[in-house]
């Protein structure tokens, strides 16, 4: 039985199209990916169905890749979470975006976001004042102003909120 689409040679022209081998079922395509990277099942779910695989083979496939621990949301969730907060890529609540944009429900992300700060006893404020210093080096050449302004703006974007970015600016400029 065939999880996805049937077995055989697709004609792409031109001289290539005959030495293409044949497309993968679902469940074999999916396999591959997550040899890649880990992904949500919502985001597998996507993928599989931007690649023309029927709804209930999707469904079986996931339904086999969960039930094999292949693909594991709330793991997924903790793992994204230590890597971005670990090397202080981003603020928790940014994380929390993230994950959600790519799958998980807002409660899962939030808990798992919760779950590794506590594990990993990460210090936000230290994670704050260490990416100011690594990005204030790295904007060292231009003036006062502009790199105020425009570290304001990194950290915005990762997810870090106005009192705490300026508190750390401030702090930078005491130094």
């Amino acid at each position: 039985m065939t999880l996805g689409r049937q077995s055989g040679r697709r004609s792409h022209g031109g001289a290539r199209g005959a030495d293409r081998p044949p497309p993968r079922d679902a469940y074999e395509t999916a396999l591959t990916w997550l040899d890649v990277r880990a992904r949500t099942t919502r985001e597998m779910s996507q993928r599989l169905a931007r690649r023309g695989f029927d709804p209930d083979a999707i469904a079986r496939v996931i339904e086999r890749l969960t039930a094999a621990g292949l693909l594991d949301d709330a793991a997924y969730g903790r793992q994204f979470t230590r890597a971005k907060l670990a090397r202080g890529a981003a603020a928790p609540s940014r994380v929390e975006y993230d994950l959600v944009r790519r799958g998980l429900d807002r409660q899962a992300a939030a808990m798992a976001v919760r779950d590794i700060v506590a594990e990993e006893a990460i210090d936000i404020p230290t994670v704050l004042e260490d990416l100011v210093r690594r990005r204030a080096r790295a904007l060292g050449r231009l003036d006062a102003a502009t790199r105020r302004r425009r570290l304001f703006a990194y950290l915005a974007r990762r997810g870090f909120d106005s009192e705490a970015i300026g508190a750390a600016l401030n702090r930078l400029v005491e130094e």
